[in-house]
């Protein structure tokens, strides 16, 4: 097993370093500002392999993956980077047909893109069914699965994860743990549908204020049930912990183990 913290910068990745984790997620989500030469020296002297995280929109506008992902890709080899992570926009929940169409459309570039550069490429979980899934990985057979716990609890009464472990966890090679109250989206889009219609793009904005990556146990996430799912099938892999302050990792190490060894 291998507990990995993040950074968006330089400094993160320096602080990180100091806490000693077995692998640092570089993202370049958000406002990031990573000197990627930088960092490669840095984790190489500590010898902390990395992974990384391609640009993704915060606001979940559908990224047109020939322009906003692939150039990024081979930096992935550039970088050392054992997975290279990237949002699907294949929910139905969030975007339209037109909007899946265009991003399944460029998607072999991106696969393309990675058996050239010759790294591993993962797609992260956000409201995908098992339809969707099992869809993506038909297409693509060497598509990994970036399995965010957090993702899975957005506008769903029960974490979307169990289902992903028991349909795909041959492909799961990263799970992101963070808490939320995401549930809670469901009795605000219902009230929301009794006044008006209601659009992809509101549901979008709802689902970007739940997903808080909040501290485990500071919401309502039952990762007994899905901890203990992803140990009675063997999983003993990456674990990314992804509350909001990278610098609370130690703390989020230590509640992950205890909880780990219970389940």
């Amino acid at each position: 097993m291998e507990i990995g913290t993040f950074a968006r910068n330089n400094e993160q990745v320096r602080n990180a370093i100091n806490n000693e984790p077995d692998f640092i997620d570089l993202r370049m989500d958000l406002n990031f500002s990573i000197d990627f030469e930088e960092a490669k020296r840095d984790l190489k002297a500590a010898d902390i392999p990395c992974t990384l995280h391609l640009p993704s929109n915060p606001d979940w506008k559908p990224v047109e993956l020939s322009r906003g992902i692939v150039p990024y890709i081979d930096l992935g080899k550039q970088i050392d980077a054992e997975l290279v992570t990237f949002h699907t926009m294949l929910s139905s929940l969030f975007y339209d047909d037109d909007d899946i169409d265009i991003f399944l459309e460029s998607l072999p570039l991106a696969c393309e893109a990675s058996k050239e550069a010759g790294v591993t490429l993962a797609i992260e979980t956000l409201g995908l069914y098992y339809t969707e899934m099992q869809l993506l990985f038909d297409m693509f057979p060497d598509m990994r699965l970036a399995l965010d716990i957090g993702h899975g609890q957005i506008l769903a009464s029960r974490n979307r994860s169990l289902d992903h472990i028991r349909s795909f966890y041959e492909k799961i090679a990263l799970v992101n743990v963070h808490d939320n109250h995401g549930s809670k989206m469901v009795e605000d889009v219902l009230k929301m549908k009794k006044e008006r219609e209601v659009s992809q793009g509101e549901i979008r904005e709802l689902a970007v204020r739940y997903d808080t990556h909040l501290p485990i146990g500071e919401g309502e996430i039952d990762f007994d049930s899905i901890f203990r799912e992803l140990k009675q099938r063997g999983y003993d892999g990456r674990f990314l912990m992804m509350c909001e302050c990278p610098s609370d990792f130690p703390q989020e190490r230590e509640k992950f183990t205890e909880l780990w060894l219970a389940a």
